[in-house]
């Protein structure tokens, strides 16, 4: 198969293969980010990312001959950020922009934060702050999938860079980290999950000094088990990356909202978070119901390295086929839909067309002039349409 009948599948199916990005980038990044504690999974980020990007390349790589630029209706994505812009006055501001924002991440890294190394939420803000440099020189003919980056890192700042920083500010404490996340939306929760199945457990606070929450419960067989709910472990990133995505991508695919979009994005908000819930639940029950001290921490590290991948793969999958069922209709139902705006002729309920000869009847009813030359009375008024009539008028 060569590049360009394999790029014309891609483009005629762009939905699915920018949710394959999403799903592989997502995977092989928190690989990188949060790889297991035992042995070398991580590894595996590399093929994730590098067919990711191969997917990326082989849709965006430009057909041979002229370009024709793509007319496109306006999007939720464009219309938003043409408000957002002043109808793209501030556009060629916008490397302007990236540039200050770069330097007072490292303003506040060398003068404010307490570790001055580039943590995660900096590296997002300098990818926001790259989109924003590189966005008004992007071809337009890209303009859908530079609005999808430019909303997702800008999604991404909002939902994970924004609310710790303000956090901090009015705690005063510029050490405050993700384990917040933990400590208030996961522990408390994973607490009240185990005990409605039965498995005793009590939230405190680590007990080797960190910030983050501990979880401590006794397994049928053996010592009492701490577990700690770091950062690898709260599903912050795994979420926001999720509503990052999910958000931008509807954005830049509709072209108006409607109350399915609504309801799936709802849903794909509780079942991330609930996904997360039960992922920390079978790693404590893996714990739970082992023979031995030992066999405890073994199953609880083969779970937190395992089971997460299959109930987060699990649900998202489900979660997109909702979302191309229900919000993306085929394309066979995109043309009965179209076909059912088109005026029908009553007699035989096919669409009117220019370059069909019809007539009128002085009621107003359309009929197509071989379908009325039959029966020659009009359905609606019972009128009588002779067949001089009817030539006459179709030769208008």
């Amino acid at each position: 198969m060569d590049l360009s009948r394999l790029q014309g599948i891609f483009r005629r199916h762009r939905a699915i293969v920018v949710f394959a990005v999403i799903v592989m980038l997502a995977a092989g990044f928190d690989l990188l980010l949060n790889p297991p504690e035992r042995g070398r999974i991580e590894i595996l980020s590399i093929p994730f990312i590098v067919g990711a990007f191969f997917l990326l390349a082989v849709l965006l790589w430009p057909r041979p001959g002229k370009v024709k630029p793509e007319r496109l209706e306006p999007t939720l994505a464009s219309r938003f950020l043409n408000k957002v812009t002043f109808n793209g006055k501030l556009v060629p501001f916008f490397p302007l922009m990236g540039i200050i924002l770069i330097s007072l991440d490292v303003v506040y890294n060398a003068f404010i934060s307490p570790s001055p190394t580039l943590q995660i939420h900096d590296t997002i803000v300098l990818l926001f702050a790259i989109s924003l440099i590189s966005y008004p020189f992007v071809p337009q003919r890209f303009n859908r999938e530079r609005d999808f980056v430019l909303l997702f890192f800008f999604v991404l700042v909002l939902i994970l860079v924004v609310p710790l920083l303000a956090i901090r500010l009015y705690q005063g404490n510029f050490e405050e980290g993700v384990n917040i996340y933990s400590r208030t939306m996961l522990a408390p929760q994973l607490q009240v999950m185990l005990s409605l199945i039965g498995i005793p457990s009590t939230v405190g606070p680590d007990p080797w000094g960190s910030s983050a929450p501990g979880l401590l419960f006794t397994p049928q067989q053996g010592e009492p088990i701490w577990v700690v709910i770091t950062t690898a472990c709260s599903g912050i990133y795994s979420f926001s990356i999720f509503a990052s995505a999910f958000t931008a991508f509807v954005l830049v695919e509709l072209k108006k909202l409607n109350w399915r979009v609504w309801v799936l994005l709802l849903l794909g908000f509780v079942a991330a978070y609930f996904a997360n819930l039960l992922r920390m639940t079978v790693i404590v029950i893996a714990g739970y119901i082992s023979q031995t001290p030992e066999e405890s921490i073994n199953s609880m590290m083969i779970a937190h390295s395992n089971a997460g991948w299959l109930i987060f793969l699990g649900w998202i999958s489900l979660f997109w086929l909702l979302i191309f069922r229900f919000i993306f209709p085929k394309k066979e139902d995109a043309l009965k839909i179209q076909e059912k705006k088109l005026a029908l002729c009553p007699i035989c309920n096919e669409p009117l067309s220019p370059t069909i000869p019809g007539t009128r009847c002085v009621c107003g009813s359309l009929y197509h002039s071989s379908c009325i030359q039959k029966s020659g009375q009009c359905l609606n008024c019972q009128r009588q349409i002779s067949r001089t009539k009817i030539e006459e008028k179709s030769l208008t």
